[in-house]
């Protein structure tokens, strides 16, 4: 047999593989459990109506909030006149809204579903080469980047605000 040389990385090894294995049977006791819960609840469900059937009902997925009521909402609009309206891309919004937040959690689904629901905010033409959609504050102008009113291509947009 051969010597052990590193005893300590061994020995944490173990306590980590020790720590598992506690979770996996408290796991499996949850499991149990639930499992016996589930099928006193098919009883009374039979009972109480027996053309039911209990395998047509779906488990129900459960969602981590990860924003207060209006707090998304709050820190897009801050996000927008920090940059005088906008416009910024979706992403760059989102990396702001984690930012200002401490989240390490990406959050731009929730970000860019906000984007498209609410008022105070819009869509803008942006750089078409780069795929991005832009949003500004509603209230905001954005113009070309020669400052002017031209339609040309607004890479480099800057905003103005409308008077």
């Amino acid at each position: 047999m051969s010597e052990n040389t590193h005893p300590h990385t061994t020995a944490a090894l173990a306590k980590r593989r020790a720590e598992l294995i506690a979770d996996n049977q408290a796991m499996r006791e949850r499991i149990r459990l639930n499992d016996g819960y589930i099928k006193a609840l098919d009883t009374a469900i039979g009972l109480m109506d027996p053309a039911f059937d209990p395998g047509m009902v779906l488990p129900k997925r459960q969602y981590t909030k990860k924003f207060d009521r209006g707090e998304l909402k709050s820190l897009i609009i801050r996000t927008l006149k920090a940059a005088e309206g906008g416009p910024l891309s979706t992403r760059a919004i989102a990396d702001q809204v984690m930012e200002r937040k401490g989240m390490t959690e990406d959050c731009w689904t929730e970000v860019r579903r906000a984007l498209i629901n609410y008022d105070v905010v819009e869509k803008v033409n942006g750089d078409p080469d780069d795929h991005m959609e832009y949003w500004s504050l509603v209230g905001y102008a954005a113009k070309g980047k020669d400052g002017g009113d031209s339609k040309e291509a607004t890479a480099g947009l800057r905003l103005l605000r409308d008077q």
